[in-house]
């Protein structure tokens, strides 16, 4: 299946003109399967590994962690009372992996060519990613029940430079922006949510949000505050750190998909807050029942050029 790759979006919300259309409270849009079956995890206990064995520069590989966690955290219990979903980050010694359908849940960077690795078989899937993609997140889920099985992160560390924003605004540039600021988006994406708007840039139909609304268009003119100020909004400017706290429409879906009432996570620090793997191992190939959907991430924007997916 081809990645899709978002496009920078100039709004008029960015450029300071009004957004007064209202849109209802608590409403946001999860990604489907070919069927049009919401995806979730079965399991709300969801842990990754994040590939630091060779860190880019700007940022120490603990800085990196601290950041993936923090991002982790503000989707789930107890940041959200609310939320039954934990998401773990483990640190890995690799320096780089395959994405894949393995039952291993993986953060990886990507820092000498901007490609998918392996190599998509489809002929007509492009080999390599946008140069302003700022992260692609390949979510394996069941076709039939949208039960997400296996989700894999790409990070853009070719085209662009990471770092701490909130500690050193300064660093903000063209090509450099925050790091946790993306991660948090993209962890959206793994729990299988999608943007709160319409572009066509995303690769898929037009979806609806948990009201039964179809998502307005992410370049509409009237576009409410309230989408583009989310967490899950498909374009960010490059100083942006805003991101990492979720917007009220974000919180809601994580606590609507993973209730409290829900939670089979064990305590901190137990070695046992893992998705079972697959009963067989796939050696490459991806059971019907367990088909890709590559998502965008966040790309760097309306003042470099670059974009959020």
């Amino acid at each position: 299946m081809p990645k899709a790759t978002a496009r920078v979006l100039i709004l008029s919300c960015v450029l300071g003109i009004a957004c007064i259309v209202a849109r209802p409270a608590s409403a946001y849009v999860r990604t489907v399967t070919t069927a049009g079956v919401p995806v979730w995890w079965r399991n709300p206990c969801i842990a990754m590994d994040f590939l630091l064995g060779t860190p880019p520069p700007a940022m120490t590989g603990d800085a990196y962690l601290e950041a993936a966690r923090l991002a982790a955290s503000s989707w789930g219990h107890p940041s959200l009372a609310c939320s039954g979903l934990t998401l773990s980050i483990h640190k890995s010694a690799e320096p780089s992996a395959d994405i894949g359908f393995d039952g291993r849940n993986i953060i990886v960077m990507r820092q000498d060519t901007w490609c998918s690795e392996p190599l998509p078989t489809d002929p007509n899937a492009p080999p390599c990613y946008a140069t302003n993609a700022l992260a692609v997140t390949t979510v394996f889920r069941n076709v039939t029940t949208g039960e997400i099985v296996d989700a894999d992160m790409e990070i853009n560390a070719v085209n662009v430079y990471w770092a701490d924003l909130e500690k050193d605004p300064t660093l903000a540039s063209g090509s450099t922006a925050d790091f946790q600021n993306m991660l948090t988006h993209e962890l959206g994406h793994v729990i299988g949510l999608a943007h709160p708007c319409f572009t066509t840039s995303d690769g898929t139909p037009r979806l609806t949000d948990n009201l039964g609304q179809p998502e307005i268009n992410c370049s509409a003119s009237d576009l409410p505050a309230m989408v583009a100020s989310a967490t899950m909004f498909p374009s960010v400017s490059v100083t942006d750190t805003s991101r990492r706290t979720l917007s009220p429409d974000d919180a809601q879906a994580a606590c609507d998909v993973y209730p409290i009432s829900v939670s089979a996570c064990p305590s901190e620090g137990s070695t046992g807050c893992t998705l079972a793997p697959p009963s067989t191992k796939t050696s490459g190939k991806v059971p019907p029942a367990a088909l890709p959907i590559a998502l965008s991430a966040l790309a760097l924007l309306v003042a470099s050029g670059y974009r959020r997916r």
